[in-house]
């Protein structure tokens, strides 16, 4: 005789299961905050050295990169933090025991958004290292002739 399912109530394998991932998300996000932490801190002791590393470019102050480079990384660090909250939200929902739902959707989804957008921004990195960046002289002179 089949008996009927009730489907708010978690199957005992699958209730091991589950703990399992809360503890696991539990552990990650311990370390998660950890791997910051030390690279928050090595980022604001260690980084002050020159030379800059930019791609396979090195250059000897801030002034010398060019702007596009420093406001195509500046945008990627952001993303990449970004990234990171999406990241630890998706564990703090695998905490709670919520893995199926449409919070859980929408944080890869983010994530999978910010993976596109920061590729497409390392292409532009690798571009501007790669080609000579033209002076903002000579991309807004076109417009204006002026006559000497």
């Amino acid at each position: 005789m089949l008996s009927h399912m009730n489907a708010n109530v978690i199957a005992p394998k699958a209730h091991h299961r589950l703990e399992h991932i809360k503890k696991m998300s539990r552990w990650l996000k311990l370390v998660f905050l950890l791997y910051f932490a030390v690279v928050g801190l090595v980022l604001i002791f260690g980084h002050v050295k020159t030379p800059i590393r930019l791609g396979d470019q090195s250059y000897g102050s801030l002034a010398e990169v060019p702007a596009l480079l420093t406001v195509c990384t500046a945008l990627q660090s952001g993303l990449f933090l970004l990234a990171a909250i999406a990241f630890y939200r998706l564990l703090g929902l695998y905490e709670k025991g919520i893995i199926f739902s449409a919070e859980n959707v929408a944080e890869i989804r983010r994530l999978g958004k910010l993976a596109i957008f920061n590729g497409v921004v390392s292409g532009l990195i690798k571009v501007g290292l790669t080609f000579p960046i033209l002076p903002m002289e000579i991309l807004f002179s076109r417009g204006s002739s002026s006559a000497v």
